[in-house]
């Protein structure tokens, strides 16, 4: 049985139109930043809203900044954009949020630079609480592990873990231990598969990879939300983070019929073209 599946609208690169989302019965993402543009056909059909995490004046949000007042700062920007989702998509009943800066030193956000585990947790409570007195479930979204090359620029080819663009939460144990850690009812995880290839090219074997990879998976009940994405598990260029419509690339397919039987409605993270769609939802269909 396929599940209840929605897809990104996000402006210009992934813009699915009213017809095709009818077509398709499908519902959205948005970013926070697009909630007061979008047409009404569109607003409708928001199921969940993807919180900030930089600013053109911030840079990089960071909720877990040992800058006290970086750390604030942060959380009322998106305390704030909860509290908007709230009140212009009614239906959109979940919030999704990556996990905050462990260490981010080369952008403009000089108080955000250096983030504090114990003030992570504490801050992820304060938003799953924001959260529920607005109606919203948190969902905790893996981020991915940074891939850099000796000029220090965002790369692939002959690059390395970054050590000075970290977030927390981006090992699978990591991020399972934050869910644990956290401990509020209104806080779950939100799976993102490109990202998790993205870290676990870290692991040189393949079969170790792809273990690595299904730690992700090992506690399918901690799992509220999927960003469901292909992407290259083994091929060097999937150090950086893609959006491959599912089934393209080189996950298992036990993978993602590990991701299908979740049990749980899953977003599509990209849009290709109706035809790239209509393609990709056979191949759902068929796990």
């Amino acid at each position: 049985m396929t599940p209840k599946l929605g897809i990104i609208y996000m402006k210009p690169k992934h813009e699915p139109g009213a017809e095709v989302l009818r077509r398709h019965d499908l519902t959205v993402e948005v970013a926070s930043r697009q909630m007061t543009e979008l047409p009404p056909d569109i607003a409708e059909r928001v199921a969940s809203v993807h919180m900030p995490y930089s600013t053109p004046e911030l840079g990089r949000l960071n909720y877990a900044a040992v800058d006290s007042e970086f750390r604030q700062i942060s959380l009322e920007i998106i305390e704030n954009a909860m509290r908007q989702a709230a009140e212009l998509l009614p239906d959109a009943g979940l919030v999704v949020i990556h996990g905050s800066p462990q260490r981010f030193v080369g952008e403009s956000q000089a108080g955000g630079e250096i983030g504090d585990y114990g003030l992570y947790i504490q801050s992820l409570r304060r938003l799953a609480d924001t959260a529920a007195e607005n109606g919203l479930r948190l969902m905790l979204e893996n981020n991915r592990r940074y891939w850099t090359n000796a000029a220090g620029e965002m790369a692939w080819e002959d690059s390395a873990p970054a050590e000075n663009f970290v977030y927390f939460a981006i090992e699978p144990d990591d991020w399972l231990q934050s869910y644990h850690d956290v401990g509020h009812e209104n806080l779950k995880l939100c799976l993102d598969t490109a990202h998790a290839c993205c870290t676990v090219h870290a692991v040189a074997d393949p079969d170790e990879r792809v273990e690595q990879f299904m730690r992700f998976l090992s506690a399918p009940e901690a799992i509220g939300h999927v960003h469901w994405n292909g992407h290259e598990l083994f091929e060097p260029e999937g150090r950086l983070d893609k959006h491959l419509n599912v089934g393209k690339g080189t996950i298992p397919i036990e993978v993602h019929r590990k991701v299908k039987n979740l049990g749980i409605p899953l977003l599509l993270e990209h849009f290709h073209g109706e035809e790239a769609l209509v393609e990709e939802l056979a191949y759902i269909e068929m796990l």
